[in-house]
C-alpha cells in the first residue's frame, strides 16, 4: 500500500512498491511455468478413461484449477503494477495532488481487495505443486484406472518431473507475516545433502528446512537491535572480521530503517550486503541477483509506509 506525504517521498514509495510486486510477478510467473511443465509432460502425453474417481483424472482437475488460479494472481498482480506506473507518471508531471491522492486510494482499495485472494491461490498452488512433485509417474501411469502407454513416454516423465523440483522456492528469502516465521534461502540439493546426511534426525525434506533454515519472526520484532545483532554477526562469524569492523557496520545499520534485518541474515558474506544495499539505494533491487526475496503480509494491513510485497 501507498500512503501519500509529499511528492519526492510518494515516488520512492512507489518505486519501492513496484519493485516488490515485480519480484512477487517473478515469482508467480515461475509456479505458472511449473503447473504448466506438469500439464505438458504429464497431461499431454497419456490417455485416459474419464473416470471422476481415476486418480490421473483427479490430477487433471486439480492442474486446472491451480492454472486458473495461477493466471488470476497474475493478472491481480500487473493491473496493480500498471496503476502504480500510471501514478508515478502523474506525480512527474505534477498532476494536482488531489488528482493523485484519489489514484493512490483507488490503488489502495484494490490492493486490499486482491491480496488476500492472491495469497490463499498461492497456498493452494503451492500445495498442489509440492504433491506432484512427490508422485511417482511411472507408477501412476501404469495403474490399472489408466489405458496403456508407451514406456518411452513413460521414462521421459520421470526424467521431466525434475523440474518440479522448484516447488520448494530454492534460494528465496520467505519473510512471512502471516506464518511467523522467516525461511532463509535454501538449495534442494544441499537440503538433500543434509537429510542424506543426518536421516536419524531429520524425517523429510521440510523437516531439514524447518529446523535449519526458519526463524521465528519474533526474533526480528525489534527492528533496529535485530539489524545491530545480524551485521555483527555477519562479520564476525562469517567474514571472520575484527570485533571493531562488526561494531562500526552494526553501527551504520541500526538506522537503516528500509533494511529488513532478516536480509542481513540471508547473505551469506559482506559483499552480498552491499551489493543489496547499493541496489536499494539506487531503486535496483531487480538487479539484486544473489537470492529473491519474498514477503507474505496479513491481510489487514496497517498504515505502514514500507510494507510491500516480494523482493524490497
Amino acid at each position: 500500500m501507498i500512503n501519500y506525504t509529499n511528492k519526492e517521498n510518494t515516488l520512492k514509495l512507489i518505486s519501492i512498491e513496484k519493485s516488490s510486486l515485480n519480484a512477487t510477478l517473478n515469482i508467480q510467473k515461475n509456479l505458472n511455468k511449473q503447473i504448466l511443465t506438469f500439464m505438458k509432460n504429464f497431461i499431454g502425453n497419456i490417455q485416459i478413461e474419464f473416470d471422476t474417481n481415476n486418480a490421473v483424472y483427479k490430477y487433471i482437475d486439480k492442474s486446472t484449477n491451480a492454472l486458473n488460479k495461477s493466471n488470476k494472481n497474475l493478472s491481480h498482480l500487473e493491473n496493480l503494477i500498471k496503476k502504480l506506473e500510471s501514478i508515478y507518471i502523474d506525480l512527474q508531471n505534477c498532476v494536482s495532488e488531489c488528482e493523485v491522492k484519489e489514484k493512490i486510494e483507488e490503488y489502495n482499495k484494490i490492493f486490499t481487495k486482491v491480496i488476500n485472494n492472491i495469497y490463499i491461490n498461492t497456498s493452494f498452488i503451492e500445495k498442489f505443486i509440492y504433491d506432484i512433485s512427490l508422485i511417482n509417474l511411472s507408477e501412476l501411469l501404469s495403474n490399472k484406472d489408466c489405458n496403456s502407454t508407451n514406456a518411452s513416454n513413460s521414462n521421459s516423465l520421470v526424467v521431466e518431473a525434475s523440474e518440479l523440483n522448484n516447488s520448494f522456492l530454492e534460494n528465496t528469502l520467505i519473510i512471512s507475516d502471516i506464518k511467523g516465521k522467516i525461511v532463509l534461502p535454501y538449495k534442494l540439493e544441499k537440503i538433500k545433502e543434509i537429510l542424506f546426511d543426518k536421516s536419524k534426525k531429520y524425517s523429510s525434506i521440510e523437516d531439514v528446512i524447518e529446523k535449519e533454515y526458519t526463524i521465528p519472526i519474533k526474533n526480528y520484532k525489534m527492528a533496529s537491535v535485530a539489524r545491530f545483532r545480524e551485521a555483527y554477526k555477519l562479520i564476525v562469524k562469517k567474514e571472520h572480521g575484527s570485533r571493531f569492523k562488526a561494531f562500526s557496520l552494526a553501527s551504520e545499520l541500526f538506522f537503516n530503517y528500509n533494511l529488513h534485518p532478516a536480509i542481513i541474515t540471508a547473505c551469506n558474506s559482506l559483499d552480498e550486503l552491499d551489493i543489496y544495499l547499493a541496489c536499494l539505494d539506487d531503486n535496483t533491487l531487480d538487479d539484486f541477483k544473489y537470492f529473491n526475496i519474498k514477503y507474505e503480509i496479513a491481510p489487514i494491513l496497517s498504515n505502514n509506509k514500507n510494507i510491500s510485497l516480494g523482493k524490497i
